[in-house]
């Protein structure tokens, strides 16, 4: 048997919000008590994914990271004149995607010869249209994972056991 000094949140004793390596002043401390190492009040305190809530929360960052990741993946699209390539998606192409986008709508075409630059660096012939696509096929990518974050996020909440939270992976 260890046993740890801990302060509890309260006088019910149910929550540790601090750990001692002794006993402390009490008037500082108040709501102190020494309890064994196994204590499940112990435990959730030092390592919060073994409460269902902690294990939640996360699994929750876990998908939120994944989220992240999985909207700026690379895409493959096909423009107008056939041609099958894979693009950039992330923050920053897609911010420059629709800068070009939103800017050739105002002047109502890309300039002649223009192009944009796919994944491996080719340059690929893009009419306004294209630029309207690929940032159409990103925004399709970013949706499908929206709802799968929405759907594991609603898996997580209704689960019950730390171990069926912890089943929830993308």
């Amino acid at each position: 048997m260890s046993t740890v000094y801990v302060q509890f949140s309260d006088s019910t004793k149910t929550k540790v919000v601090a750990v001692f390596g002794c006993p402390q002043d009490a008037t500082a401390f108040p709501n102190q008590g020494a309890i064994d190492a196994t204590d499940a009040r112990y435990q959730a305190f030092v390592n919060p994914a073994s409460t269902l809530t902690g294990a939640q929360a996360a699994q929750n960052a876990v998908i939120d990271s994944t989220y992240a990741s999985a909207v700026q993946q690379s895409v493959t699209f096909k423009t107008a004149a056939g041609v099958t390539e894979t693009f950039q998606a992330d923050a920053d192409s897609q911010t420059i995607l629709m800068q070009a986008t939103q800017g050739y709508q105002i002047a109502g075409a890309t300039p002649s010869g223009f192009y944009w630059k796919s994944a491996d660096n080719t340059q690929v012939a893009f009419t306004l249209a294209d630029l309207q696509g690929l940032y159409t096929a990103i925004l399709a990518q970013g949706w499908t994972a929206f709802q799968k974050r929405t759907t594991l996020k609603t898996q997580i909440s209704a689960a019950t056991t730390v171990a069926a939270v912890q089943a929830v992976n993308w």
